[in-house]
């Protein structure tokens, strides 16, 4: 009997998956349409506000952690390779551009960071900008939805201008039109090369662009 009952407790997270893992009740095709990340309680229910239990009220020893999933933007087999690789590995690479961010200007943690992604790929584009806020969100920073703003003649201008030179120009020109204001700070994260999988990142805070090494 108990090796019966042993036995099942180790094939129960298998049937009856907890995390979204295919088992008993979803299949793999159902579990591949998903993307998923795992928070720490504290964070999570920061994030989402009334809806994360962090304690059972009795108090407890567990760590306890939450899987946020939602559906894939694209099926299965709908993205480039590029793409892809991208994204095999966008959770540790915008953490590791957010943690260079902190790094290299520590004086900027009270401000409010706004995000902002390059990438041919609108659906792309999306989840490059969703991991980017939850990476700095993770490391205490404030974060606001809103995206700066240029004139369509300033975008014409900028477009014509190598990335080196543009993103300075464009960092000054939010400034001055008031797409940043003095307390924001943009955070960009820039596919420079097409024939790269490697996102660049740089900063913009009154009117000055720095590229994180």
């Amino acid at each position: 009997m108990e090796i019966v009952l042993l036995i099942s407790l180790v094939l129960l997270p298998f049937v009856v998956p907890t995390d979204p893992a295919p088992g008993l009740t979803r299949s793999k095709t159902q579990s591949r349409r998903l993307e998923c990340e795992r928070l720490s309680a504290e964070i999570a229910s920061r994030r989402y506000p009334g809806r994360i239990v962090t304690s059972d009220g009795r108090g407890d020893f567990t760590e306890r952690s939450v899987v946020v999933c939602r559906e894939r933007l694209l099926r299965p087999g709908l993205r480039t390779a590029h793409d892809e690789a991208i994204l095999s590995s966008l959770d540790a690479r915008v953490t590791e551009l957010a943690i260079a961010a902190e790094s290299l200007r520590p004086d900027l943690a009270d401000r409010t960071w706004l995000v902002e992604a390059y990438y041919p790929s609108a659906p792309v584009t999306t989840k490059i900008s969703f991991a980017a806020k939850n990476a700095l969100m993770n490391r205490g920073l404030q974060v606001s939805d809103r995206v700066p703003i240029l004139a369509t003649g300033d975008v014409e201008v900028l477009t014509r201008m190598a990335p080196d030179e543009a993103y300075p120009a464009a960092c000054q020109r939010y400034l001055a039109t008031g797409g940043l204001r003095e307390d924001d700070v943009l955070f960009a994260l820039i596919s420079r090369d097409r024939r790269e999988t490697n996102l660049h990142a740089g900063l913009c805070a009154q009117g000055q662009w720095v590229w994180l090494k």
